[in-house]
């Protein structure tokens, strides 16, 4: 298994108050996104939220399908010979 990362953000009016930002945030992180920085913008106006999701990837072993595919050939598919 392979990690990987996905980054997003998300703008916030600071007129509308913690609960608002709050909320939004709990359904990112239900989501699988984690708050990871915050920084004020436009004179204190907005707030920009950045988020990151882990996830995970399979990553083929080159040598277990190499091996995987001589077996197909010669006919030993199942683990048989």
């Amino acid at each position: 298994m392979k990690e990987t990362y996905e980054h997003d953000y998300v703008v916030y009016k600071t007129s509308d108050g913690p609960k608002v930002i709050n909320e939004s945030l709990n359904t990112y992180g239900k989501d699988g996104w984690g708050l990871v920085g915050m920084i004020t913008v436009g004179g204190g106006e907005h707030l920009v939220a950045w988020l990151r999701k882990t996830t995970y990837k399979d990553v083929p072993d080159p040598k277990k399908a190499e091996q995987s595919k001589i077996a197909k050939l010669w006919g030993a598919a199942d683990g048989d010979e």
